[in-house]
């Protein structure tokens, strides 16, 4: 008798284990459910990632930044500013590893990091969108939701002579902005 009494009390403590294994499942999966991509991205700065964007570009390098609604890679020869709603996919870094975004981003918008392009005068390459056009030149000035370049070619040294153009981009389009290390 005393057997069976074992036999159920184990079986008792198998069943018990498996609740609460199944309980710390649904608990993990549900903590899960609240990170957000932003975070994931958080905790692979200084770490080599892979991003495809809308464009159907893809753009490797260091996670060196992230901002308000952007991240900042630098590849070997460039830093790539790309803003999170034309982003496709990420891959890269390290698995199953979060940091709350709001600890490392400085809330700083895609605006401020074009008004930071345009202060230091650097020549950018804007990739759109929709993929087939790019606009090389300098960021001239910076409204709410857009930028005015003026247009000229990257190479050499940038003089005002060489502007062939103005034109408008809207932010929200803007798929990257590559600028040349220096």
């Amino acid at each position: 008798m005393e057997r069976i009494f074992r036999d159920y009390e184990t079986q008792l403590a198998a069943e018990n284990q498996r609740v609460v294994e199944a309980e710390a499942r649904d608990v993990r999966r549900s903590e899960f459910a609240k990170i957000q991509q932003a975070d994931r991205l958080a905790a692979q700065i200084g770490r080599s990632v892979r991003v495809n964007t809308g464009d159907s570009l893809q753009w490797e390098g260091t996670l060196e930044s992230l901002g308000k609604g952007w991240i900042q890679l630098q590849s070997h020869s460039e830093n790539i500013l790309i803003p999170m709603n034309s982003v496709n996919w990420w891959e890269g870094g390290t698995p199953f590893s979060t940091v709350e975004a709001r600890s490392v981003s400085r809330s700083l918008s895609l605006g401020y990091a074009f008004r930071a392009l345009a202060s230091a005068r650097i020549p950018v390459r804007i990739f759109h969108n929709m993929g087939a056009v790019t606009t090389e030149g300098t960021i001239e000035r910076v409204g709410l939701d857009f930028a005015e370049i003026a247009l000229h070619p990257l190479e050499g040294h940038f003089r005002a002579q060489q502007i062939s153009g103005w034109r408008t981009v809207q932010l929200s389009q803007v798929s990257a902005c590559c600028s040349l290390l220096t």
